[in-house]
């Protein structure tokens, strides 16, 4: 099990052999002296045992690290929920923040960096409700950049529903 080191809303992992293991899986980038994870994928680590994170000489439960993602970003536990989901289905899933939504995805096998992300994923709660021109925006960025634009709807029980949104020209 990898150690990663809590600093701020990052987990840094300095271990060798956890850098390389977490690259290879498609964790996290690597900047200068240390292999840097976002919250979520230090949670869904964690929750796998997978890593301990470490503020100071205290170890975080996941709870605490639940409740710190939910304290700085807004829908955490939901986009957690969503990227868990997809991680479990093999999906590589990275930030879509330069792309205005929660993540990009790549197909199975493909290795960040050699290869382009296919879809956007927007996560939101069930009663979240929107307009045609918001929705217009999304998808037209998404087209834009050669992106599938998929909206994750969390429902109270914590399940996702996936809708691939695109236009059609008649």
């Amino acid at each position: 099990m990898g150690v990663g080191i809590l600093s701020g809303t990052k987990v840094l992992v300095g271990d060798n052999d956890t850098k390389s293991q977490l690259k290879q899986r498609g964790f996290g980038e690597d900047e200068e002296n240390a292999h840097v994870l976002s919250l979520i994928e230090a949670v869904y680590l964690t929750e796998e045992g997978k890593l301990d994170v470490m503020k100071g000489d205290d170890k975080l439960s996941l709870d605490d690290m639940i409740k710190l993602g939910a304290e700085t970003e807004e829908e955490f536990y939901n986009k957690y929920i969503v990227y868990k989901d997809l991680r479990k289905r093999g999906i590589t899933v990275r930030s879509g923040l330069k792309f205005g939504t929660d993540f990009r995805l790549y197909d199975r096998g493909v290795n960040v960096g050699e290869g382009h992300s296919k879809q956007l994923v927007h996560v939101v709660p069930e009663e979240y409700t929107c307009s045609f021109p918001e929705l217009a925006r999304s998808l037209r960025l998404a087209k834009t950049v050669n992106k599938d634009m998929i909206y994750a709807i969390v429902d109270e029980e914590s399940d996702v529903t996936y809708y691939l949104v695109d236009r059609l020209r008649i």
